[in-house]
């Protein structure tokens, strides 16, 4: 097989047709017909099944689509990454990122980019830390900042930083005070969790204690829209950092308590690919990565136990106001 072939059934694949990846690739649709049949011809079952809706790739086709994606990325990033080597940088570098993430430093990431990478474009998501995982395997995402990451041979994961995780609530909810709940009584009361696994959300390091919640939980979501707007009408109570939900905090919206017997804990991993060579590109915005993280903790405008890269340490930040 050759590059031509490839992203010809990358194309058809991701159009549902030849027809219309022809249009979308500015060809002929018999120039994408004779590469599908030529890449076709060196395996023992067809890649797609033809019927009258266009064509639906097969269990062949399907797990060829997976090594497409990622061969294509490599060749675009090589290409990109020999360009940057004697001039600017540029090209694209695509980052999924947690919630809390996002929030922390999202904005200014993205300033920085623009302002001072002109020709670097930047694909930022929001997503949850089970998915941002496949994201990354699957070749979609260059870096990623994820919570308790799952170990996997594929991925390099690297400790930033370790967050104290608090119930978030009205105070007709959690209690009229800012003594601290302890695990048992606060599984006795109304709360949401941000769901974990490959379609959700980690909230703590503890699997043991995940799994009581997950029992206990009144609702289970994996959108944090859906969990804020539980909080926000009084509904119940949710489990976060105290990054979560900060500007409802600090408008005294919702209040918090902290979590003891025992404390709940929680990891932020930066996420890179083991078999896959960073780019310049790459390397850039994950230094920016972890400066904008670091200054965040620094002015306690990120609040965290500790930050764990470098070996540094960091005094518990003091409360909200």
């Amino acid at each position: 097989m050759d590059i031509r072939q490839l992203r010809t059934f990358v194309a058809i694949y991701e159009s549902g047709g030849i027809s219309r990846a022809a249009e979308a690739e500015r060809t002929a649709p018999s120039v994408l017909s004779h590469h599908l049949a030529n890449l076709e011809a060196q395996f023992s079952k067809p890649l797609f099944v033809r019927n009258p809706r266009g064509l639906i790739p097969t269990e062949y086709g399907q797990r060829l689509y997976s090594h497409a994606v990622q061969i294509l990325r490599a060749l675009r990033l090589a290409k990109e990454d020999m360009n940057n080597m004697s001039g600017e940088i540029s090209g694209t570098v695509a980052i999924g990122m947690a919630y809390t993430a996002l929030e922390g430093i999202g904005k200014n990431l993205m300033r920085i980019v623009l302002q001072e990478y002109p020709k670097l474009s930047l694909m930022l998501s929001e997503t949850l830390s089970g998915s941002t995982i496949e994201q990354m395997t699957d070749a979609h995402v260059d870096l990623a900042l994820a919570y308790n990451a799952t170990q996997d041979p594929r991925l390099h994961v690297t400790p930033l930083l370790e967050e104290r995780m608090i119930c978030i609530g009205k105070k007709e909810i959690i209690g009229d005070t800012t003594s601290p709940i302890t695990v048992k009584k606060l599984l006795t009361l109304p709360f949401v969790l941000l769901r974990r696994g490959t379609s959700g959300r980690s909230i703590m390091n503890d699997p043991r204690l995940q799994k009581q919640f997950e029992q206990s939980a009144r609702v289970q979501t994996d959108n944090v829209n859906a969990a804020i707007l539980f909080v926000e009408e009084g509904y119940g109570c949710v489990i976060g950092s105290r990054s979560y939900l900060r500007k409802q905090l600090q408008s005294g919206a919702v209040a918090y308590r902290d979590i003891v017997k025992p404390k709940l804990l929680r990891t932020l991993y930066l996420c890179e690919h083991v078999d896959k060579p960073p780019s310049r590109a790459v390397d850039a915005v994950k230094q920016l990565v972890i400066n904008l993280i670091t200054e965040e903790v620094q002015q306690h405008r990120w609040d965290c136990e500790r930050i764990l890269y470098g070996a540094r340490s960091l005094d518990t930040p003091p409360p909200f106001n």
